[in-house]
């Protein structure tokens, strides 16, 4: 009897009540989300959709297509017969999907349970030409984006920050004058499989911990994968981040970043991997080629944002402007650094400014390095 008393109440709770409701062409996919109770399935035919849109929960003041803000709702697409299903910007919106709780719009959501959505996940859309981002997690926990593409979307593909404990995979990134796939502020993230090309950068890892960047496709970006720290974050912690198996080549397209001030505007084409500062980064069994200015670059946050030498500091900055403990293991890295256009700075397969400590490198396959030799890891 105490079992069965126990089924009845999970299915009253949500197991056995969840559904899958249909959006067909020309219905309104917010609409169905709306409708959608937690473990619900919100199932989008092919077609194109134009949402009327509402505003971000995490930005009241501008509009996003779709929001999601209730916690375990699946949307996904259902591509049938070669055709997508396309969400595009009908003008004037910030973000294709937004999953965020709006709460997150007026507190610190890092630490706050009662500011996070958890449960979501997102698949098999195609999202295209948003003023700011295809697809944005904000303070989402146990979540996945997957089978998506996400083009010519302004600022960034896809976007997860301040989230924890998901995956981005088999995804598609385009055309971003930010970053095509970025992990922000984030922990306990996996993205593998993706395909990043024609962005600023194609991934980035940015304050994050515990991030897994691997078997990825990165080309004809400026930069193909970054892994840094800045300054003025919630979160000031670059920690244990893992980029292996992934190949990045022929990454030299021109910097199209819009906002002068932005960091990203400092990427120099023709970078491959480059690591910022931030400690316990490893990257390993990548194959690195035909990046003008890098194949894989070590650098601390001071030399290439020009920071006085009196203001490099975690006392001034909030965190450890140099690289520590970064091992860099297994690569091939070839045919990087022919034509340079980082100002003063060599180009090599393999680069480092020469700062912080615990710094290493073993068994890559490259031609060129500076400066050489290199240190060598420890066995």
């Amino acid at each position: 009897m105490k079992y069965k008393v126990i089924f009845a109440f999970l299915c009253m709770a949500q197991f056995c009540v969840a559904r899958e409701i249909r959006v067909h062409e020309g219905q309104s996919i917010q609409a169905a989300v709306d409708q959608a109770q937690p473990g619900d399935r919100v199932m989008v035919e092919s077609g194109r959709y134009h949402e009327a849109g509402r505003p971000c929960p995490s930005q009241p003041s501008v509009s996003c297509a779709v929001v999601v803000t209730s916690d375990n709702i699946t949307l996904a697409g259902v591509p049938e017969d070669g055709r997508p299903v396309l969400i595009e910007n009908p003008g004037g919106q910030d973000a294709g999907i937004e999953v965020a709780s709006p709460r997150s719009a007026a507190v610190e959501c890092v630490n706050n349970p009662a500011a996070r959505v958890h449960g979501s996940v997102i698949a098999s859309f195609t999202v295209n030409g948003f003023n700011g981002s295809g697809i944005r997690l904000v303070c989402v926990d146990d979540w996945l984006i997957a089978f998506n593409s996400a083009n010519n979307n302004a600022e960034y593909g896809i976007f997860p920050v301040k989230s924890g404990f998901g995956r981005i995979h088999h995804n598609v990134a385009t055309g971003a004058n930010d970053t095509g796939v970025y992990v922000g502020q984030s922990h306990d993230v996996r993205a593998d499989h993706n395909l990043a090309s024609g962005n600023v950068s194609g991934f980035e890892i940015e304050n994050s911990t515990n991030v897994r960047m691997d078997h990825n496709e990165a080309f004809g970006n400026t930069g193909g994968i970054l892994v840094f720290i800045l300054p003025g974050r919630a979160v000031l912690t670059g920690l244990n981040n893992l980029v292996d198996h992934n190949s990045v080549h022929d990454n030299n397209r021109d910097n199209t970043c819009l906002n002068p001030a932005d960091e990203v505007c400092l990427v120099p084409p023709g970078s491959g991997i480059l690591v910022v500062a931030g400690t316990g980064t490893v990257i390993e069994h990548n194959d690195v080629l035909g990046n003008e200015t890098f194949g894989v670059a070590v650098s601390d946050f001071c030399t290439p944002f020009q920071v006085p030498a009196a203001f490099c500091s975690a006392d001034f900055l909030g965190f450890d402007p140099l690289p520590e403990n970064t091992r860099v293991v297994a690569n091939v890295a070839k045919g990087n650094g022919t034509n340079s256009q980082f100002p003063g700075v060599p180009g090599a397969d393999l680069f480092w400014t020469g700062l912080g400590s615990g710094n290493c490198w073993q068994g890559n396959r490259a031609d060129t390095e500076f400066p050489s030799p290199l240190p060598s890891c420890k066995q």
